[in-house]
């Protein structure tokens, strides 16, 4: 969609290759559209967490209403690379 009206269009379909699409995208003159492809289930987590900023956390309220499944996924994505 992006190259259609003339912005330059990078799409990360492989984690391995983010590191060359970002550059790519850094170096191009003009502006870019960059589409990266991730699990559902992948966490955009900080590099520390907080006491504060585990409160609420959706795993908790996700095992309380029987919803284990999405745990099991959720550690499959982010644990077990």
């Amino acid at each position: 969609m992006a190259e259609a009206v003339g912005i330059r269009g990078i799409r990360i379909e492989d984690a391995g290759k983010v590191n060359e699409a970002i550059a790519a995208a850094l170096a191009h003159d003009g502006p870019v559209v960059v589409d990266a492809v991730v699990n559902r289930t992948e966490l955009a987590m900080p590099p520390s967490i907080t006491v504060e900023m585990a409160k609420g956390f959706s795993m908790v309220k996700a095992i309380l209403s029987g919803r284990a499944d999405e745990i099991i996924d959720l550690a499959k994505t982010n644990l077990w690379r």
